[in-house]
């Protein structure tokens, strides 16, 4: 999630060290969201800040702007759990590019928000 809130996909790219260790808890956010993938994700625009890695680890560029981008607030408790595990210190509804080298990502949450 980004520093208002808002959740935030990257894809194609390798991932934050701290985010494999709680392996059980990312996995169990992936099986939530591929099975609820079309009753979540259905609206076009897709309602989530996207970036996909372009190549260049560890730049991300922007895939397009969400129609009604979705808060931690508004997320499921599997999703929520592993969206608190990677926090970025800015928000992300300006940027374009993403370099995560560059003083984005804060330390890792070690335990579950609440």
């Amino acid at each position: 999630m980004d520093a208002e809130g808002f959740l935030v996909q990257f894809s194609d790219g390798s991932a934050p060290e701290h985010l494999l260790a709680p392996v059980d808890r990312v996995d169990a956010a992936a099986a939530w969201a591929e099975e609820n993938r079309p009753a979540w994700f259905g609206a076009e625009p897709p309602p989530l800040h996207a970036f996909s890695c372009n190549g260049e680890l560890p730049t991300s560029i922007r895939n397009g702007l969400p129609g009604s981008p979705l808060l931690l607030s508004d997320a499921p408790a599997a999703i929520a759990d592993v969206a608190t595990l990677v926090e970025l210190h800015r928000p992300v509804g300006g940027a374009w590019t993403v370099h995560l080298d560059e003083g984005w990502v804060r330390a890792a949450r070690r335990e579950p928000p609440g």
